[in-house]
Formats: C-alpha cells, structure tokens, sequence
C-alpha cells in the first residue's frame, strides 16, 4: 500500500469543473485541468469544440490552428 503523501499528488493530477450546470448559459461547458494545459469544451451552435488553454503562455488554442489571446475569438475560431 501506497503512503497517503504519494496518493495525494496522484489523485491531484486531473481537475474537471463543469460551469454549464451552474449557468445553463455558459459558453464552456466543462474545464479539464491537465497541469500545464487545461481543455475547454466549448458550445457551438452546431455542436462542441475543444480548445486549448496554455496556463504558461496565456493562450487559448482552438484544434483548428491560430492561438490566441482572447477567449471569444478562440471560441469565434473553434466553432466555425
């Protein structure tokens, strides 16, 4: 059995927050936290998008190319 001080940084590694269920309006439908990245799922009207966000650089990066600093545009981007 592990020691309880291994466990907890391993159990930390993934974060999920889900702003949809509190805002039904919400643009981002969930947040994954994977460290120095976190994935937005985004609506669209035609579905969802995935975009990048890097905590080091600030930037929001949809999965069709051009990163960008601005959160709208990225969502403007992602959902064409």
């Amino acid at each position: 059995m592990l020691p309880a001080v291994v466990l907890i940084p391993v159990l930390a590694v993934g974060f999920s927050d889900y702003p949809v269920f509190v805002n039904p309006k919400a643009k981002i439908e969930a947040v994954l936290d994977r460290g120095p990245i976190q994935e937005l799922i985004v609506k669209c009207p035609r579905g969802t998008a995935i975009i990048a966000y890097s905590k080091i650089e600030r930037l929001f990066c949809p999965a069709k190319g051009g990163c960008t600093k601005s959160v709208d545009e990225a969502i403007g981007r992602a959902c064409r």
